[in-house]
């Protein structure tokens, strides 16, 4: 496997390339870091419960949360918890589940070739018995119930089943209790085999590491296993139409009240570089109206409506957008109308020129200040494995955009018959219609 070094204006070090297998890896040597830190990631998320088996192509249906528990079970093989090993070598050890990816990473100073062999075989080898499941099935059910305790973690999925009326995107990462009780070990072998296979998974390391040796060890861990369906994993599309509700409001055991407001992108599909076009001027279209540097932001403050835990994000991928503005606040329904009126008047009114002009250096400053973070290089070379892209395209991105670019994303993003709001108040308030 030959690797071939990025052309990039920032001198990086940085060589990529596609095994034989199909596994997507990328070395990003660092030489004067001490640490290492490396992310195996399959192209399968919580919105993968249907999906063409790569092997015949027949139709798939399977529980919500399956994604999540299989990150769970992929750490306990037959020789016991994986990450009692990672300390072993002296490193750390975690992973995580998203809506369309789940990672497992290591971070480590010493021993990091062991390490690599380690993170390939527990990924690539799968391990479930009847016994295994159940029990995890009693302690991811006690993180289910946690979550529902979560006033953040349930303003967020109350928006989301708001905007959405079928896409997976709004059904809770981790499943429920009823769908995860389904699960058994031929769902989680199945979904192994369909998922972890080279060609719908990327390996990226960042830091102080002999590029060379990786590579080999890479190599030679890889030789001889069944590679898999050679395609990667394409997800099925869902039209999922208007919003499925205005409001959503809910009581819970909070001091103050919470809001937060969703726009469902109406763009959605095209490449991978469209993807990340749309989620950085969607990003700068919030950091604009609403960043902490915005007039609105601070009209919102002196009027007393928001605070420290007002924030704004965009969240995407090729089959969904949306993006979310709220947090704390002792007048959410006065909030989401200002927000409405004001975000409007704002696109009537247009960018300044040294606004977009402040907000382009300082994401050129954001993009810039990633190659600092060895997380922030891996997880973001690894994303763009999956939509093939580097973060170098969106370095030019960022450079080529215009304020007529974000004039157009605001006004299409910020739809407000693309708009809804979900409000958590605390016990004992009165109900409101659309309360759960």
């Amino acid at each position: 496997m030959e690797l071939a070094r990025l052309d990039n204006r920032m001198a990086e070090s940085v060589l990529a390339g596609t095994h034989e297998s199909g596994l997507r890896v990328t070395l990003v040597p660092k030489p004067e870091y001490a640490r290492t830190f490396a992310v195996m990631a399959a192209h399968f998320g919580s919105v993968d419960n249907r999906f063409h088996d790569p092997r015949g192509g027949a139709a798939v249906a399977v529980p919500d949360g399956v994604a999540h528990f299989l990150e769970h079970k992929m750490f306990e093989d037959e020789q016991g918890d994986v990450s009692e090993r990672f300390s072993a070598l002296g490193a750390a050890c975690n992973a995580s589940t998203g809506f369309t990816c789940t990672s497992y990473v290591f971070s480590a100073t010493r021993n990091v070739p062991a390490c690599l062999d380690l993170l390939l075989d527990f990924v690539q080898k799968a391990h479930f018995t009847r016994e295994l499941v159940a029990k995890e099935q009693g302690i991811i059910g006690q993180e289910i119930r946690m979550y529902h305790d979560d006033p953040g973690w349930r303003i967020f999925f109350d928006l989301l089943e708001s905007l959405y009326r079928e896409h997976p995107v709004r059904i809770n990462i981790a499943g429920s209790e009823e769908s995860i009780a389904r699960i058994d070990p031929e769902v989680l072998f199945a979904c192994h085999r369909s998922f972890y296979r080279p060609a719908n998974m990327a390996l990226t390391i960042a830091g102080g590491f002999d590029a060379g040796a990786l590579l080999d060890l890479v190599e030679r861990n890889l030789a001889g296993r069944e590679p898999g369906a050679p395609a990667r994993h394409a997800r099925v599309p869902c039209d999922d139409g208007p919003v499925a509700r205005r409001t959503a409001r809910l009581r819970m055991d909070v001091a103050r009240p919470k809001l937060l407001v969703g726009y469902k992108d109406r763009a959605i599909g095209g490449s991978g570089l469209e993807v990340v076009r749309r989620e950085i001027l969607s990003s700068v279209v919030l950091d604009l109206l609403l960043g902490r540097s915005s007039l609105l932001h601070e009209e919102l403050y002196n009027l007393g409506l928001i605070d420290e835990s007002f924030s704004t994000d965009y969240t995407g991928d090729l089959g969904f957008g949306f993006a979310t503005i709220g947090g704390d606040t002792d007048e959410p329904e006065r909030l989401a109308d200002l927000l409405l009126e004001r975000t409007a008047r704002a696109l009537e009114q247009g960018i300044a020129a040294q606004d977009f002009m402040r907000l382009r250096n300082k994401f050129l400053g954001r993009f810039t200040g990633m190659f600092d973070s060895l997380e922030g290089i891996a997880y973001a070379f690894s994303a763009g494995a999956f939509r093939d892209t580097t973060p170098f395209d969106a370095l030019g991105l960022i450079e080529g955009m215009r304020p007529g670019d974000v004039e157009e994303r605001a006004r299409e993003l910020l739809d407000a018959e693309q708009r809804a709001y979900a409000i958590i108040l605390p016990r004992g308030e009165g109900a409101g219609a659309g309360e759960s």
